[in-house]
């Protein structure tokens, strides 16, 4: 039960911190200017929510898919999995660094094509 409610102040916490970041986003993916605009804070919420969000998906996968069906979840959490959110922040910054004329890049697909990618063709 302690874990539950460790959960639930934990999304809450999320949710309310993350809630000037997702102001800005309005109806579309949040990209390389709300990152550089964003809080070290508010980047720490954004990505503890999409792990969330695929952590989530992951679970709804595996209780109602296959297991050798390939989804979306099943592959960001290989090629997430072992990737500390400080870690991803770093990484996400490093990539709009060196690449400022593509600040129109989703964050998510920075997340993707820097870490997740690289890692799953590894394999």
């Amino acid at each position: 039960m302690k874990a539950l409610s460790a959960v639930r102040a934990l999304v809450i916490g999320v949710v309310l911190a993350a809630m000037p970041f997702a102001a800005s986003a309005q109806q579309r993916l949040a990209d390389g200017n709300d990152w550089a605009k964003s809080s070290a804070d508010e980047k720490r919420a954004y990505l503890i929510g999409i792990g969330n969000a695929v952590t989530v998906a992951y679970n709804y996968d595996a209780r109602k898919l296959p297991a050798e069906q390939v989804t979306f979840s099943r592959r960001a959490r290989a090629g997430l999995e072992g990737v500390s959110v400080e870690e991803t922040m770093r990484r996400v910054d490093a990539w709009y660094a060196s690449n400022p004329s593509k600040l129109d890049y989703a964050v998510i697909a920075v997340m993707w094509l820097d870490i997740a990618k690289p890692k799953l063709t590894r394999k």
